[in-house]
């Protein structure tokens, strides 16, 4: 994957000005003919706004940083509509966080301490070339993103409720499962129309990813019903967020072109227990997301048992 004679842009994010010297002395080492330009950032909110500023070719992302971790940069970039390469850096070598990274839009994945300057020239001139030529990991992407609302799709829940759950029995974090439902989508889309349906959707998927963190996911599950999947997240923090979220909604979405049009969902929440399985947590939240149906609608119920 060489790329000859071309000055690289390269951005170094991460607090330890140790490992950034580290990254830099195997950078200069000059293999494959190749010349780096390299701008260095201690913190990930400084790495944004020097990625807008420098546009590099590729970033070397430290996963654990002092503001915010790479999971919350990788979504910022993706907000800002960054088009380069990332690749994660970590000492923490574990499968999870790999995995983790790729899903969120790194290009490859370097544990610190164990790779040589050889394996880091590599990564990045694979990374790049990936970045803008493979139309595979295009074709990925676009399999796992709902193309309506362009939130996360069922595939996409499917494959990180997995993950979670493995997570979750090896860590125990605090984790929370809440399902969402659009109150009386079907007499609305009677009424307004199926355009004036889609575009609900699209307002509810853009409320809702604008009202979580970025380290949470928000997945169409089917027709008007979502799921949000928050992690290292108390029971507590959980309640303050479906009930945000849920005020959010009826804020952003009850207008159609200027007309008022009354939008609400309704939510199910549980918290992941020790012996859950993927049906039996989603089963749960179900459950109470049907008790807030019951109970009137635009309400938030939680079911832990």
């Amino acid at each position: 994957m060489k790329i000859a004679q071309e000055s690289i842009k390269i951005l170094i994010v991460d607090d330890s000005p140790e490992d950034r010297e580290v990254y830099t002395r195997h950078l200069k080492k000059g293999i494959e003919d190749s010349e780096f330009d390299i701008v260095e950032s201690e913190t990930g909110l400084e790495g944004i706004q020097l990625c807008k500023e420098t546009n590099p070719d590729c970033i070397l992302l430290d996963f654990s940083l002092p503001d915010i971790d790479g999971l919350e940069f990788l979504s910022l970039l993706k907000e800002k509509g960054y088009p380069g390469a990332v690749i994660m850096l970590t000492g923490q070598g574990s499968e999870t966080v790999a995995v983790e990274a790729m899903k969120g839009g790194a290009q490859d994945y370097l544990v610190k301490d164990n790779f040589s300057s050889e394996a880091l020239h590599s990564s990045i001139m694979k990374a790049i070339h990936n970045n803008k030529t493979d139309e595979t990991k295009k074709w990925k992407t676009q399999a796992l993103v709902d193309p309506l609302t362009q939130v996360l799709n069922r595939n996409a829940y499917n494959l990180t409720l997995e993950q979670t759950l493995r997570d979750f029995r090896r860590y125990n974090d605090p984790t929370i499962l809440i399902v969402a439902d659009i109150d009386h989508f079907k007499k609305l889309n009677d009424n307004h129309g199926h355009k004036t349906g889609d575009n609900v959707l699209r307002s509810v998927a853009a409320s809702l990813n604008n009202t979580i963190r970025a380290s949470d996911f928000i997945f169409r599950y089917g027709g008007e019903e979502f799921v949000i999947l928050l992690k290292k997240c108390s029971l507590e923090q959980s309640k303050s967020v479906a009930e945000k979220v849920r005020r959010q909604v009826e804020l952003d979405c009850s207008l159609d072109k200027g007309q008022p049009l009354s939008v609400t969902i309704s939510l199910g929440l549980t918290q992941f227990k020790e012996k859950d399985t993927e049906d039996s947590v989603f089963q749960r939240a179900d459950q109470a997301l049907y008790k807030a149906k019951s109970n009137g609608r635009n309400r938030v119920e939680i079911k832990l048992n």
